[in-house]
């Protein structure tokens, strides 16, 4: 076993100044916070819509993902974890790519080519079966609109809630698996240069 405590912590983070580093730490920085601010389509491509906890969401992600390169740090182990952190960030976004287009709905605004995206849950409460009764998600939207105050009374808080976590659960896992790939890749190169 490689004595871990030759490589500083201080060198493990100046190693990501490379391009695994830049691959690492890329995703959650570019997909949770610079997209969501470019353009209304770009979302489409990152982030899950999450309602009034976006922000927050995103920057738990972020944070998160710092966490997740300092606990490669300290991985004592084969790599093993390298393949199970691949097959972990495959499965998640498998997972996310089916929910996706189940919970998360487009709905196109004036100018054209323009459009937000918002997140809804699986079981429409009292108000909105008796109000729009086999009208569909987007009818709806487009009827009562696409704040979450709006959204929240058109599905249930239970049904919402458990919508939006597997999406943000399966996004991190993404993510995280991703990070967690490149760092421990810094992580075994850095080990074969110290001991050849």
């Amino acid at each position: 076993m490689v004595d871990q405590t030759k490589i500083s912590l201080k060198r493990y983070y100046e190693a990501f100044w490379s391009l695994l580093g830049v691959l690492a730490a890329a995703p959650p920085i570019i997909l949770s916070i610079i997209l969501p601010w470019l353009s209304d389509s770009t979302p489409a491509y990152g982030f899950p819509p999450m309602g009034d906890v976006g922000t927050f969401a995103r920057l738990g992600l972020v944070s998160l993902a710092f966490v997740v390169t300092f606990l490669v740090y300290f991985w004592k182990g084969g790599k093993w974890l390298l393949v199970a952190a691949a097959v972990v960030s495959f499965v998640c976004l498998c997972v996310y790519v089916a929910l996706y287009p189940r919970f998360v709905m487009r709905i196109d605004v004036p100018p054209p080519n323009a459009a937000i995206r918002v997140s809804v849950g699986y079981d429409r409460t009292q108000f909105a079966n008796e109000n729009f009764g086999s009208k569909s998600n987007e009818d709806m939207l487009r009827a009562r609109g696409s704040s979450d105050e709006e959204i929240k009374k058109l599905w249930t808080y239970r049904s919402l809630t458990i919508a939006r976590l597997a999406l943000f659960a399966s996004y991190c896992g993404f993510i995280f698996g991703f990070v967690a790939v490149f760092s421990l890749a810094i992580l075994f190169d850095l080990r074969q240069r110290l001991h050849g």
